[in-house]
């Protein structure tokens, strides 16, 4: 009876095994949600979507166009009447303008595209200049059409930026920067002007207008030098005055050179007046733009030079 039950166990025993390793040997079948949730989990990521660059490009309402409100009012009357006669004088066309961003785009890109689309400039000379500053990416370029690049190259451009218009700009101080900037500018183009940059001059105390190299040198030959020869000539004055009074026959009758008659008192000395060009210039009063202004259809082909604060 044992021997029955030892053998039903190992029968049963046997068939557990290899129904169990049939199963196993099966191919695994992917479930129809299978890798749904890895997808899901894992979502991809979208591109960011660009606005065409056309549509960020602000209206050309007069020659300074501070869409970003960096320029105070007085700052915008002084800089259109200075651009204003600028064009009169030699029918070169220089706009200014502020954006509050690029849109993602380079301020490269932006700033010749929006020349190309204002048409800055006259046609046939191809005779402006684009300012542009933009406030969130604090990016400024000057932009030049191609009849300009000879008198505002990119080594040019690049000292309007870095020394006219960045040392502002670090300060908060937008409207002297630009004014500064486009005042350069203007110094270029301008036939009869001094081709001088505007630079920042920063005023100092008291202590710091001291120049101590100066004085530094000064006690130095003093104390080195000065001391030195004032002891020897002494000394020498001392023993040529014991030599005259041993001298035997010392006579007071020789001739004594008379001093020389000083000159005319009354006679007129040359005096020299410096002014400063800009200040003694006289500023004409002008109208506003008020949206008359508009390109001339000039090209830009991508002259002049970037910066950033």
């Amino acid at each position: 009876m044992r021997g029955v039950q030892r053998a039903l166990r190992g029968a049963l025993l046997s068939l557990w095994l290899v129904s169990g390793g049939a199963l196993m040997a099966q191919p695994a079948v992917a479930t129809p949600t299978e890798g749904l949730a890895s997808s899901q989990a894992e979502p991809r990521a979208a591109s960011p979507a660009t606005a065409p660059i056309e549509s960020l490009f602000p209206k050309l309402t007069g020659r300074v166009v501070d869409t970003a409100q960096l320029l105070t009012p007085s700052a915008q009357v002084y800089l259109t009447q200075m651009l204003e006669r600028l064009e009169q004088s030699t029918t070169d066309q220089v706009v200014v303008v502020t954006v509050p961003s690029l849109g993602g785009y380079s301020i490269e890109e932006f700033g010749l595209q929006l020349g190309r689309h204002w048409g800055i400039g006259q046609k046939d000379k191809n005779n402006g200049v684009l300012l542009l500053v933009a406030k969130d990416e604090r990016k400024v370029r000057i932009e030049v059409g191609y009849g300009l690049e000879g008198r505002i190259n990119d080594i040019w451009a690049h000292f309007i930026i870095d020394d006219s218009i960045i040392p502002y700009f670090k300060d908060d101080l937008y409207s002297s920067g630009i004014i500064a900037g486009t005042t350069s500018i203007v110094r270029l183009l301008e036939p009869d002007s001094s081709r001088i940059l505007v630079h920042r001059s920063v005023e100092k105390n008291w202590f710091q207008q001291i120049d101590w190299m100066l004085w530094f040198k000064v006690v130095f030959y003093s104390v080195f030098v000065g001391l030195p020869l004032a002891g020897f000539f002494v000394s020498w004055r001392d023993g040529g005055d014991s030599a005259g009074n041993g001298r035997p026959y010392a006579s007071d009758d020789s001739p004594r050179r008379e001093p020389r008659a000083e000159r005319d008192s009354g006679s007129s000395s040359s005096s020299f007046n410096w002014f400063d060009s800009d200040s003694s210039s006289s500023s004409s009063s002008s109208s506003s733009d008020s949206g008359s202004f508009s390109g001339g259809g000039g090209s830009f082909g991508g002259g002049g030079a970037s910066g950033s604060w």
